[in-house]
């Protein structure tokens, strides 16, 4: 009888893939990393690494969507402590206004983040994945709009999906330019915060 697998080590083992798959993607690029680089990396044999996932896609939208639960996670805890829209809106842009653009670790997840979104363009399956993660964001932020709106702090005559958009395009914008050493980050960022709320505010 094979030995009984608790689940703690089960996640234990996941994210040890998820790790050593994480570290090879971002110094290889999604494309170019294979499951031979993280069974090199992470000491799991390549036989185990297909017990929990069945593909390199597999591994990645795992990845993806652990990102996104922890994330959201963050969010909400800090959301349970803000009423007021605006705040919420501020703590957003501060989210990302407070982090090091250079971090080796967040330009490893960036680089490799959006080589995935183009890639899963060629898979229907992989991009509705990554559509119903884009679509999860853009109801946040709508959300917070319309909530704004309710409450007199956000213009009514504004449309909360397309500003919803418009917030997530700035950050994925200053985002993917923050792979350049050169970029002003925290500037440009600090700059669309003050644009985009005077713009909203009722």
């Amino acid at each position: 009888m094979p030995p009984i697998v608790s689940e703690e080590y089960k996640e234990k083992k996941k994210e040890q893939i998820l790790t050593s798959a994480l570290a090879c993607f971002a110094q290889k690029g999604f494309t170019a990393a294979t499951i031979d680089d993280i069974v090199a990396h992470s000491g799991i044999s390549k036989g185990s690494i297909y017990n929990y996932y069945k593909s390199k896609d597999d591994i990645y939208i795992d990845l993806l969507n652990t990102n996104t639960s922890h994330y959201m996670e963050q969010i909400t805890e800090q959301f349970s402590k803000l009423h007021s829209a605006i705040d919420k809106i501020t703590f957003l842009f501060d989210h990302y206004i407070n982090v090091d653009p250079q971090d080796e670790q967040r330009l490893g997840y960036v680089s490799v983040f959006y080589e995935f979104i183009f890639h899963s363009t060629r898979d229907e399956d992989i991009h509705a994945l990554v559509t119903k993660r884009k679509n999860h964001l853009l109801k946040l932020m709508k959300d917070i709009i319309e909530q704004g709106q309710q409450a007199g702090e956000v213009k009514k005559e504004l449309d909360p999906e397309l500003y919803a958009y418009k917030f997530w395009i700035m950050i994925d914008g200053v985002s993917i330019q923050s792979v350049f050493a050169d970029s002003p980050y925290h500037n440009v960022l600090a700059m669309l915060k003050q644009t985009y709320l005077e713009e909203i505010k009722g």
